[in-house]
């Protein structure tokens, strides 16, 4: 590490795969862009043109074929050591779902969520298959570092990583999320945000909606996301067969949801299965109330700051919905303690503890 600034060579991959505009990409936006500033760090993103990254990181090209994602991905496992090994890297951070089947250098592998081994579906199976063969990958990092508790837990019982080897760095929340004003809307709604997947609980999300409908509130579902062609069909599918398709709006991709959250009476996290909840926490510095399923890393993440009910159960989700709507006392104390909550998760900090996990990494060289 010449004048002790570690090269930190990062896979980059996700920022061009569709990950961008979903969780992985504020990660991704949010850490890299802190690390640029570091100046015992010299970054280099193995990154393809259209790549947008921060200032400050340098980019090596990262050429790859326009294929179904499957494919890609495959092109990617392959070619990635390659890749890494031109960067020179004093240390790897793999950030994605790729971890490097060889690299010289020490490994930093963040672990988001084991979602596709946790939440068996068809629709996951390629990616299941794809964790565990890549498990010896995982277990041979110098470090591994786990978005939260739940999933550094399914990292040792599902991909048996050493203990040792784990940290957990949570996420942060970015400073556009704050309470305000919004503009009006033509009915009162209830927000979703998040891409589809089989785990994300649209279906739930629909039937909770039908369910306070019959009771005679008059909120609206509005689902945010950035979903491509055959993720929106599945959208699609789901509400033409869901109880009241006539309360649900699927918006889509908003360039700024901060509007959309503002506007929510309540955020409806349905999700089976997250790594982190993102959403929940940029719900609670809007000023936002939750009611969410307690399952995976949910609780991590809203403490006691919204409602949980037992994972799956949609009369007890409807009936916790309906009394943070209907209770305005109630409603201002879950504002009060997820403005509170939401403050406690600063991407200064998860920046500062990935840099010293790098700085921890490269010194093993």
């Amino acid at each position: 590490m010449p004048g002790d600034v570690a090269t930190v060579v990062v896979d980059g991959f996700a920022l061009t795969d569709g990950s961008q505009l979903r969780g992985l990409g504020t990660f991704l936006r949010n850490v890299l862009g802190g690390l640029a500033a570091a100046p015992d760090l010299d970054v280099v993103v193995l990154a393809r043109p259209a790549a947008a990254l921060p200032e400050g990181v340098r980019r090596q090209g990262l050429s790859r074929h326009d294929v179904r994602p499957k494919l890609a991905h495959l092109e990617h496992e392959l070619r990635l050591p390659g890749d890494l090994r031109r960067g020179r890297a004093d240390v790897v951070w793999s950030p994605g779902t790729h971890p490097p089947r060889r690299c010289r250098a020490p490994l930093v592998q963040t672990l988001h969520d084991l979602t596709p081994l946790v939440f068996r579906h068809w629709a996951m199976e390629y990616e299941a298959r794809r964790w565990e063969r890549s498990a010896p990958r995982v277990r041979r990092a110098t470090h591994v570092v786990a978005d939260s508790r739940s999933s550094a837990d399914q990292a040792i019982r599902l991909l048996g990583v050493d203990p040792a080897r784990l940290e957990v760095v949570h996420l942060g929340v970015e400073p556009q999320f704050t309470p305000g004003a919004a503009e009006p809307a033509d009915a009162p709604y209830l927000l979703y945000v998040g891409a589809w997947g089989p785990q994300k609980g649209y279906a739930e999300a629909t039937e909770v909606i039908a369910a306070i409908a019959e009771e005679g509130v008059p909120h609206r579902l509005r689902i945010v996301g950035a979903q491509d062609e055959w993720m929106a069909a599945r959208v699609q599918e789901l509400v033409d067969a869901s109880p009241r398709p006539d309360r649900v709006d699927v918006v889509g991709w908003v360039d700024d949801v901060v509007d959309l959250y503002r506007g929510a009476s309540a955020l409806v996290f349905t999700s089976r299965a997250e790594g982190f909840g993102l959403p929940i926490l940029e719900a609670m510095a809007c000023g936002v109330p939750v009611v969410a399923f307690d399952n995976t890393s949910v609780g991590e993440v809203l403490g006691a700051a919204g409602r949980m009910v037992t994972d799956g159960d949609v009369p007890a989700f409807a009936a916790a919905l309906r009394s943070v709507l209907a209770d305005d006392a109630l409603r201002d104390e879950l504002v009060a303690a997820g403005l509170e909550r939401a403050a406690q998760f600063r991407w200064d900090d998860t920046v500062a503890r990935y840099r010293e996990i790098l700085r921890d990494a490269a010194a093993t060289a």
